[in-house]
């Protein structure tokens, strides 16, 4: 049973007894796994804070031969986003992507861009408060680093080019249509939103100034998409869109 050193962001917790936790990570190195840290429920737990969710860490792992869990041995604080629960819709957001990341990633498919894309949202969100163009980001980039980013430039259907008139889409991510209605539909400003995320790195992407609509709709098609794409449903997504409902 080697010892694994690994970076990680701890997306979720769960209690095991009335001492331990099973704790959902996705780490850098191995991608997305689960490991029992014990006696982490004590008061004097060696692993203290450090295991709460949204907190990113050092940790080392023992494998364990024919378990699907593995066990955690240490683990060490890199960094806290503690400071976004202050704000309820912030917090929320940051839910959103641990929740995202845990039903949308395969399970021990290492993909380190997508490890570097959760961290750098919480981040953003840590710096920023901003919640839509954050989410639109990571929405975007989280569908095509899975590969399931479907053309946005061209209908789905019948091959042309998208025009000024934007385009409707269905739940699943086949693509967008001109020819067709669908069940969800994006104007053009925020089809334009696409391209600008895909030149732009996330700092440049939260200073520019887009049109809220534009944004909101654009954020609305690509987590149809991840919806339909995870196991179950998202309930953090249905309250951040109540909460935007709010508004």
């Amino acid at each position: 049973m080697p010892l694994r050193e690994t970076e990680a962001i701890v997306l979720r917790t769960y209690h095991l007894g009335e001492a331990d936790k099973i704790v959902s990570l996705f780490t850098r190195q191995y991608g997305r796994l689960r490991a029992v840290a014990t006696g982490a429920q004590r008061t004097r737990s060696r692993f203290g804070g450090v295991l709460e969710p949204l907190t990113y860490i050092r940790l080392w792992l023992f494998e364990r031969e024919n378990r699907d869990l593995l066990r955690m041995n240490s683990a060490e604080l890199v960094e806290s986003f503690f400071a976004i629960q202050g704000d309820f819709t912030v917090q929320l957001a940051a839910q959103y992507m641990a929740e995202a990341a845990e039903r949308f990633l395969p399970e021990r498919e290492v993909n380190e861009r997508a490890f570097r894309l959760l961290l750098a949202a919480l981040r953003g969100l840590k710096a920023s408060g901003e919640v839509h163009r954050t989410l639109l980001y990571f929405d975007y980039w989280l569908l095509r680093l899975s590969g399931l980013l479907p053309e946005l430039r061209w209908c789905a259907a019948c091959g042309k080019p998208l025009n000024a008139q934007g385009a409707s889409y269905d739940a699943t991510p086949q693509g967008l249509f001109c020819c067709r209605r669908g069940k969800g539909k994006i104007s053009a400003g925020g089809l334009g939103l696409t391209e600008k995320i895909r030149r732009l790195p996330l700092d440049a992407w939260l200073g520019s100034d887009e049109p809220r609509n534009a944004v909101f709709e654009a954020r609305r098609l690509f987590e149809a998409w991840i919806a339909s794409s995870a196991e179950g449903r998202l309930m953090t997504l249905e309250m951040l869109h109540e909460e935007a409902e709010r508004e």
